[in-house]
């Protein structure tokens, strides 16, 4: 009843170390239909409460760590607080607070978090903010080029060489994080934009009003309903509960009390993201073929050094030969045969998720390595039946989302994700601070390029031919 949440952009803190968590979930909340239908389940939720309070402002069940410490600053350097009252969670001064250069020492001390701010955009801040009134403003010149790093586990100067690739891309617009000032480093950014906010404090549940138990599934729908019925069109969301339902969610899940929900987070899971294929094995002495049937959410792909997604899938769908220590047992022979092996892509996804395989095991230095392969992605994927089912017609893909991972390792670095929005273009979600970006700089990450940053996670989804040729033409 409130919107379907298309025109909202909304960065997310990071609690020290959930990077990783925030750029799925802006992947997952822009992929439309499992938006729509998060949002739009239990249906009796809005038959009943047609008239239920819209969710204006989340300011939590106590407020947040960082409005309490900048408060405190402000107070400390003799800001009016007493006519500019923190309200609704953005911190108003009636300085120009552009203050991504103000202390909050305290909350990063107490706080296992990035560091942050916020402040309401006041007339003041705007002329450094990009309004977004159903487009993004891109006529202000003083914005390009903020490193959008995070320090899960490293320093600024851990990502110079991806700050350049950024810098180097003269399209790159700051929506939320804007401090005016190119070389403000990726906190003062961050901090900018929690000053700015609105801050969507989510450190509590709202499943009772869904008339359900905690679940994950609550979580989410929690974050979408706050995001999508927030007064304000941009901000930053605090997702903490979530992250407290991460934490628990074996514990979670063996509960039946939200059983209902949890179901339905699965169903639509399936619905959306589930494919399936079949491991089928040939028998070299009788010919006798054996298949089985596997579902999937993702495809985990392994990598070769300079290739294609499209090679990649190819390889993924190639036959082997089983022979040798690894001969296949044939229940018709009833011995261990020589075979071939191939897996066929059955049935096609709506929304194909991709798990590019760079983290690998190396034998010599027994431990996991980082692959840094070029493995080109296109804009637009076609997938060929592969099967000889008449129903599993040729799929064609575009590229909507993409997580990558900045850093020389499996054990340390950074998520960030790239998204094709509905209104906005491509948006480069850093965890509190949003960028718009250009379609070109989408492929940078190939993985052999400056700046340790290589994609690790594609999603597509399915698009009409119709909706193709419209798109290639104009």
């Amino acid at each position: 009843p409130f919107g379907d949440g298309s025109k909202k952009i909304f960065g997310m803190e990071n609690f020290g170390n959930t990077c990783y968590c925030n750029s799925v979930l802006q992947c997952l909340y822009y992929s439309k239909e499992f938006r729509e239908n998060i949002l739009s389940f239990p249906q009796s939720y809005y038959q009943e409460k047609t008239d239920r309070r819209r969710k204006i402002t989340t300011i939590g069940s106590k407020p947040h760590p960082f409005v309490l410490a900048a408060q405190k600053q402000l107070n400390a350097n003799e800001s009016s607080l007493d006519n500019n009252p923190i309200i609704n969670g953005n911190l108003k001064s009636n300085s120009n607070n552009a203050s991504a250069y103000a202390d909050t020492s305290e909350y990063d001390k107490n706080e296992d978090k990035d560091k942050d701010k916020q402040n309401d955009p006041s007339p003041q801040s705007t002329n450094n903010e990009h309004q977004i009134n159903g487009n993004v403003n891109n006529n202000n010149n003083t914005t390009n080029n903020n490193n959008t790093n995070s320090n899960s586990n490293n320093s600024d100067d851990f990502y110079a060489n991806f700050n350049m690739l950024k810098q180097s891309s003269p399209f790159n617009l700051t929506i939320i994080g804007n401090t005016g000032d190119p070389s403000s480093t990726t906190e003062q950014r961050k901090r900018k934009a929690m000053l700015t906010g609105p801050i969507l404090n989510i450190d509590r549940s709202y499943s009772s009003s869904y008339q359900m138990s905690n679940s994950m599934f609550s979580a989410l729908k929690d974050i979408f309903e706050c995001m999508v019925e927030n007064e304000s069109k941009k901000g930053v969301v605090s997702p903490s509960f979530i992250i407290e339902v991460l934490k628990k969610e074996n514990e979670l899940f063996r509960s039946s009390m939200h059983q209902d929900a949890h179901e339905f987070l699965n169903f639509l899971l399936n619905e959306v993201f589930e494919g399936l294929l079949t491991s089928e094995t040939k028998c070299l002495t009788c010919e006798k073929v054996s298949s089985r049937d596997e579902k999937f959410i993702d495809l985990s792909i392994d990598l070769e050094k300079d290739t294609s997604i499209t090679s990649c899938l190819k390889q993924f769908s190639a036959s082997e030969i089983l022979t040798e220590d690894n001969k296949f047992y044939c229940d018709n022979c009833c011995s261990l045969q020589e075979a071939t092996k191939r897996i066929i892509l059955k049935k096609l996804p709506k929304i194909l998720s991709l798990h590019l395989k760079r983290f690998k095991y190396n034998e010599q230095l027994q431990r996991n390595v980082k692959l840094f392969h070029r493995v080109s992605f296109p804009l637009h994927l076609r997938l060929f039946n592969t099967s000889k089912d008449t129903y599993n017609q040729d799929r064609l893909y575009e590229l909507y989302g993409v997580v990558v991972h900045i850093g020389g390792g499996p054990y340390h670095g950074h998520y960030i994700s790239l998204i094709k929005t509905e209104h906005f273009g491509w948006l480069l979600f850093d965890d509190e601070t949003v960028e718009q970006i250009d379609e070109n700089f989408v492929l940078r990450f190939f993985g052999d390029g400056p700046g340790l940053a290589a994609a690790y996670v594609l999603f597509y989804h399915e698009i009409s031919e119709e909706d193709y040729y419209k798109q290639t033409l104009y």
